[in-house]
């Protein structure tokens, strides 16, 4: 192709993707994809945000929930699909955790999507039962490294809970048994009624326990106190390291999307997290809203890759497919 000619279909190309960006997103209908089932964390933060893009946006936002094969069958779902800002991920930590849980993944997350924006942190306490003697986390540490048979329970096996636990053990140097369980109703009914020691839980499955006066949060795994919980200290407070452990939900775009079009979704979502009204519901569930910008999520994917890596080496975690 000569040199006229190809200056010619660069400048077609660039023309069309400007018009795509400056026409977006009248075209169709945009759907955030959830690969977990309805009526979850991620599901619920989904929903919140793509209310208020649909009032923002001047076009309907929808919700579609693509759960199975440990997230993979939305995720994959996503980096398939045409990368024109019509079809969105909202993801969670485990697309980070993905490649150092399993061995083979149908997709390559970091290679195949780019971030768009934070959504929300679900921070993550460490919650023992009333009946325990622990009142700190210094008291529990304590007591644990005396005992020769120590268990905690989990929501299951590689979440974020597992993987918090197995961090918590690492950086205070108790030997602990992992019980997973399916989910965290049953694994926090665990820790009320004394057949484990300890688990990291979220405060939605953890606030009955706490107001029905069965389980005691002594510390979140989080740089600033909750703002439900503000008399429960920080880990750095309670003498462990200065970590966010939460889990992190964000909105991912297949790889190739234009960069108009997700800097028009990142600012539109800032703009909405940034409301009283969207803060307030968040929190309502326990989460605490994030926003930023997408330098910030590139070097946050960053640093949590390291983190959770290191910790699912260091506990030898694997997922079978």
């Amino acid at each position: 192709m000569n040199p006229i000619r190809c200056a010619v279909v660069a400048l077609a190309f660039l023309f069309s993707h400007l018009a795509f960006a400056q026409a977006y997103p009248t075209a169709k209908p945009i759907t955030l994809v959830v690969s977990f089932p309805a009526g979850g964390g991620t599901d619920i933060v989904a929903r919140l945000v793509a209310a208020r893009m649909t009032e923002a946006l001047k076009t309907n936002v929808i919700v579609e929930n693509r759960p199975g094969a440990s997230s993979q069958i939305g995720n994959r779902y996503v980096v398939e699909s045409a990368p024109d800002g019509y079809t969105l991920l909202v993801a969670t930590t485990s697309i980070i955790n993905g490649p150092a849980l399993f061995a083979k993944l149908p997709y390559d997350a970091a290679k195949q999507l780019r971030p768009v924006v934070s959504l929300a942190d679900l921070p993550i306490f460490l919650a023992v039962s009333t009946k325990h003697n622990a009142r700190t986390v210094a008291e529990l540490v304590g007591i644990l490294k005396k005992s020769s048979n120590v268990n905690f329970a989990s929501a299951g096996p590689g979440t974020s809970l597992h993987m918090s636990a197995e961090y918590f053990k690492g950086a205070t140097g108790i030997q602990a048994t992992h019980i997973p369980f399916k989910g965290s109703a049953p694994s926090i009914l665990a820790v009320a009624q004394g057949e484990v020691d300890f688990n990291m839980e979220n405060l939605g499955p953890a606030l009955p326990m706490v107001q029905q006066g069965r389980v005691r949060l002594l510390a979140v795994a989080a740089q600033q106190r909750h703002p439900l919980e503000p008399n429960v200290p920080t880990f750095k407070e309670a003498g462990l390291p200065d970590v966010n452990l939460s889990t992190w939900i964000f909105l991912m775009a297949p790889a190739a999307t234009p960069d108009a079009v997700v800097n028009l979704l990142n600012k539109t979502i800032n703009d909405i997290l940034r409301t009283d009204d969207t803060r307030d519901k968040l929190l309502a569930q326990g989460f605490v809203r994030t926003g930023g910008s997408i330098a910030e999520m590139n070097a946050r994917w960053k640093s949590e890759g390291d983190l959770w890596g290191t910790v699912i080496r260091n506990a030898n975690i694997k997922i079978d497919q």
